[in-house]
């Protein structure tokens, strides 16, 4: 039996009885056995005086790309859950974007038994139509019956409309959650950042804004057609924001995310070309940025995902222009999200932020987290508010090195996760 004591901890967790105290918490072979103003310390093997910090539910990640099988020289299972780990997360779910792509019953087992070998739970996610790119819809009804927690294909978006109109239809029948990356392809080709004044100084073909809003708009349109739930993933732009905002209070079933890169820049970082800022979708401006915060702030936006993407360095130190997508965020997140926060949104306090990245997303996957409370399964993170966290080359867990934020500083630190009888201590 392993049994740790926090000791001078603070609750953040609304759905806690303690949510807001101070005390020592204590944590016997996985469960949380008590919360006190103060326990004795001989009752424990660990004690952990975590003066100032805060406790909350472990996070859940809505969209982390998939490296293994197939790539697995970015990123492995065991890689990815200790990345996942070290930034908090009990749940992740994982994009059928590996090689071969995740798209039957078999490959959703396989990932299955292989997340039943690590603390962190990858969920699932099975592709909705065969190959990613097809408009042949996959076995998504086997997929489930075997673990798939939602159906995506990953960064391609779904432009055949008769195609996503029968993926809702099919999905009804055993109610499934669809994912929708809206970006419609003939409006970005040859483009690779935002359109606006940035796009021109640099010569550069702009992605327009419409090219994200008038999916948002299509697929909002079929779900309420099909009387059916989509969740829509990586919105992006200040119009998006407006739709799923009005179609909400409409009563029609629509989730959403937003990715936490683009919480936190705006497309003028991109002046220096760094290719680790080329993402998909791309930066936008600071309207937008502002946008997704006030979504944030009055729900119109569900939760805040990592879009985790690992990159080998072949396949980033290349001009802009050839460069790949993607960044890797995952062990960096929640302090990504403080930084944004404290730029673009100052007055959303830490209780609203924390939520969008575990009850949040939780509930758009159905996902039961267990409250801190005497009995509960200890499912906790630790964050320190007054540390800061400066991800290297000697703390980073993912096996890839693209971020911009490398050895930049960020504001608060994960000090722990506890994931049952499992525990990870982040060094500083």
């Amino acid at each position: 039996m392993s049994s740790y004591l926090l000791k001078n901890i603070q609750i953040n967790d609304p759905r806690s009885p303690y949510h807001l105290q101070v005390g020592d918490l204590g944590i016997k072979d996985g469960k949380i056995e008590a919360f006190s103003p103060s326990i004795p310390d001989f009752n424990y093997e660990q004690i952990f005086d975590f003066n100032g910090c805060f406790v909350s539910s472990a996070f859940v990640d809505l969209r982390c790309n998939s490296s293994d099988p197939g790539y697995e020289h970015r990123e492995t299972v065991q890689t990815l859950a200790d990345t996942a780990m070290s930034g908090g997360y009990s749940h992740v779910a994982v994009l059928p974007n590996c090689n071969p792509p995740r798209q039957t019953k078999s490959d959703i087992e396989s990932l299955v038994n292989l997340s039943s070998k690590t603390p962190v739970t990858l969920l699932p996610l099975g592709a909705i139509t065969e190959g990613l790119k097809s408009d042949d819809l996959a076995e998504m009804y086997d997929m489930k019956n075997h673990g798939a927690v939602a159906f995506s294909n990953g960064n391609n978006s779904i432009d055949n409309i008769g195609t996503m109109s029968r993926a809702l239809q099919y999905s009804k029948s055993f109610d499934a959650l669809m994912y929708s990356f809206c970006q419609q392809t003939d409006l970005t080709i040859g483009a690779y950042v935002t359109e606006g004044t940035v796009a021109v100084s640099l010569g550069l073909k702009g992605i327009p804004q419409m090219a994200e809003y008038l999916q948002v708009q299509r697929d909002i349109e079929l779900a309420d057609y099909h009387q059916t739930r989509i969740h829509l993933t990586k919105i992006s732009t200040e119009r998006s924001v407006e739709i799923i905002r009005q179609a909400k209070a409409q009563g029609i079933q629509v989730t959403c995310d937003v990715a936490v890169m683009n919480l936190v820049l705006t497309d003028e970082t991109i002046m220096d070309f760094d290719s680790n800022l080329k993402l998909n979708p791309p930066l936008r401006q600071a309207n937008d940025v502002k946008a997704l915060w006030e979504g944030l702030k009055d729900g119109t936006i569900d939760a805040i995902c990592s879009d985790h993407h690992p990159q080998e360095i072949e396949h980033k130190a290349l001009e802009f222009e050839y460069a790949s997508y993607g960044a890797i965020s995952l062990q960096i997140a929640f302090s990504l999200a403080v930084e944004g926060r404290n730029r673009f949104c100052p007055s959303m306090n830490d209780e609203v932020l924390i939520s969008k990245f575990n009850t949040g997303p939780a509930k758009v996957l159905k996902i039961n987290l267990p409250s801190i409370a005497e009995g509960q399964e200890a499912n906790l993170v630790v964050v320190n508010p007054h540390q800061q966290t400066i991800l290297n080359k000697r703390n980073n867990r993912s096996k890839s090195e693209n971020t911009y934020y490398m050895n930049k500083p960020l504001p608060y630190f994960i000090e722990a996760s506890i994931i049952g009888k499992n525990q990870l201590f982040n060094k500083r």
